[in-house]
């Protein structure tokens, strides 16, 4: 079982990437938020996380920035109706956190609001991982104070909107830098506030 990859990152785009380790290239099939997570990375030398799917004659690598991504995954395809592409389909549409809050919060809105998943599979995640997904503590709000449970940590909605520009035709070194300077007066933005006001400095 091959767990992880360290080596050179040769080539990427949203739903792919390809890492020489040793002279030997890895074609790993990837989520939108792996994607993200690796904007600035081509031509570095990376470490990512993955996973090995294999059936019959099949044999495809998924690859992972974290480990709690790759968890996710397994998770997710050992749902009843949900294989490798619905995996990564969900994972480029909601982050790990994402993913976690809404199981434990049994919310099958968010899932049925993914491509490809009706309200039937939706339902399947919830009572499937329930109880194999968990969310720590830490992570729940604690009572008396006002805090969406949906919030995103800043790094995501970061690394949403870079995205984004990206897509546009925006430069990623510019892009990053604009971002940033909003980010740090302006820490409570949604993903969306941090596009337009991107867009007026660009």
């Amino acid at each position: 079982m091959i767990t992880h990859l360290r080596g050179k990152l040769i080539e990427k785009n949203q739903s792919s990437l390809i890492i020489d380790c040793n002279g030997v290239g890895y074609y790993l099939h990837i989520s939108s938020y792996t994607y993200s997570s690796l904007l600035e990375e081509e031509g570095k030398e990376i470490s990512i996380y993955t996973y090995l799917f294999i059936k019959e004659n099949q044999h495809v690598l998924y690859g992972f920035f974290e480990r709690i991504e790759r968890k996710i995954f397994s998770h997710l395809i050992s749902v009843n109706g949900i294989g490798p592409s619905s995996a990564i389909t969900i994972l480029s549409s909601l982050t790990p956190h994402e993913i976690k809050e809404s199981i434990s919060r049994e919310d099958i809105e968010v899932f049925n609001q993914v491509k490809g998943i009706g309200k039937k599979t939706a339902q399947r995640i919830i009572i499937e991982l329930k109880d194999k997904i968990s969310i720590s503590p830490s992570t729940i709000p604690k009572k008396g104070k006002n805090v969406n449970f949906f919030d995103k940590p800043p790094i995501f909605i970061k690394k949403e909107a870079l995205s984004a520009l990206i897509v546009l035709g925006f430069s990623p070194k510019e892009s990053k830098k604009v971002l940033e300077e909003i980010l740090d007066k302006n820490p409570e933005f949604t993903v969306e506030n941090l596009i337009k006001e991107s867009l007026k400095k660009l």
